[in-house]
């Protein structure tokens, strides 16, 4: 027997307990979180949440995949129209600051707790990585870059690492915009380390 599909009505509600269970996720950790206070952030009722989970580890899987299907259409959309490669690879990665910017703290989430959940997390990240990686790769070989697979697995690994590193550990480095930070990524990868601006070569000031 199939399940009827979801009303719009229906898909409404669905996406304000995804949007409730993202903050509280952010907010408590997924241990510490729960099904009472997610229906509690969504203003729904317990009753609600089951018509559409079965329990916490399903809303957060179900997270977990609106949030990569999410960010791979932004990376898409900013690069579709880039016939430059090297442009296209700025744009990529600027998108995936921008996100990273705007969810920061679900992407924290991820990195502190999540892989260590349930193996199927770790499987659902890991695939959203190797999707991206793929997307990355035919711009690298247009690039002249060997292995272009290997290449984006590690543009990837970088990408995310820098982030984090961006919100969570730059106390005292000069402030970068998402713009800067990818331009600077996207130096450092095709052209290594020297080849980064520094912030006062960006906004067009004199070194020190």
């Amino acid at each position: 027997m199939t399940e009827s599909p979801l009303t719009e009505r229906q898909w409404v509600r669905r996406g304000e307990l995804l949007e409730a269970a993202r903050r509280v996720f952010e907010r408590d950790g997924y241990h510490a979180a729960t099904v009472s206070s997610i229906v509690q952030m969504a203003g729904l009722s317990q009753g609600a949440f089951y018509l559409y989970f079965v329990d916490k580890k399903a809303v957060f899987a179900a997270l977990q995949e609106e949030m990569a299907t999410l960010l791979r259409r932004r990376i898409y959309w900013a690069t579709r129209n880039q016939s430059d490669p090297a442009s296209r690879l700025t744009a990529g990665l600027t998108a995936y600051f921008e996100f990273y910017d705007e969810y920061r703290n679900w992407m924290r989430r991820l990195t502190v707790e999540g892989l260590g959940i349930d193996e199927s997390f770790e499987a659902r990240q890991v695939q959203l990585y190797e999707t991206l990686a793929g997307g990355f790769a035919p711009t690298l070989g247009e690039l002249g870059v060997r292995l272009p697979a290997v290449a984006a697995a590690a543009l990837i690994g970088m990408a995310s690492q820098v982030a984090y590193w961006k919100h969570y550990q730059s106390q005292g480095s000069p402030p970068m915009t998402v713009a800067s930070l990818a331009q600077a990524c996207a130096s450092l990868f095709l052209h290594g380390a020297a080849s980064i601006p520094s912030p006062s070569q960006e906004q067009g000031e004199p070194n020190a």
